[in-house]
């Protein structure tokens, strides 16, 4: 009877340990597009991540293609102006690489760690050659995650 009652909170114990064991990810990817007269797009990016200090440890990073080839083959060069950077509502430290075909923006500083938890990281850019204007329909040529 003794044992029985051992296992039983041992297996408990164990569903509440993996029940508390938050997962690491991206928990929200929220883009806003507004679309100006000349062509081109403000765009605000809202993702929320769970960072548990596995991979999100200091921040996280977003890549932005500046660079494909259209349907021709042609190779199409996209404008990007990076305007600000949020972490919670705040300004975030950040840094940009190039990449082969775009730019990476680092949001986060290499000194500091995060707690774990929910941050919000809020990315605000300008950027353009998005529009297509066609004889029997317009279009919008956009990669929402990158």
């Amino acid at each position: 009877m003794m044992k029985l009652i051992l296992i039983r909170l041992l297996l408990l114990g164990l569903l509440f340990c993996s029940a508390s064991h938050a997962e690491e990810r991206i928990l929200n990817f929220h883009s806003i597009l507004e679309l100006r007269s000349d062509g081109s797009m403000l765009v605000e990016e809202r993702i929320l991540v769970q960072a548990e200090g596995i991979k999100i440890k200091r921040g996280i990073y977003r890549d932005f293609p500046t660079t494909y080839r259209d349907k021709l083959g042609n190779r199409v060069t996209i404008g990007f102006e990076l305007l600000s950077v949020s972490r919670d509502g705040r300004s975030e430290p950040y840094h940009t690489e190039r990449r082969d075909n775009g730019i990476r923006i680092y949001a986060g500083q290499e000194q500091v760690f995060l707690n774990r938890g929910h941050y919000e990281y809020t990315f605000r850019y300008l950027t353009n050659r998005h529009l297509g204007f066609f004889a029997d329909h317009d279009e919008l040529y956009w990669n929402v995650t990158g």
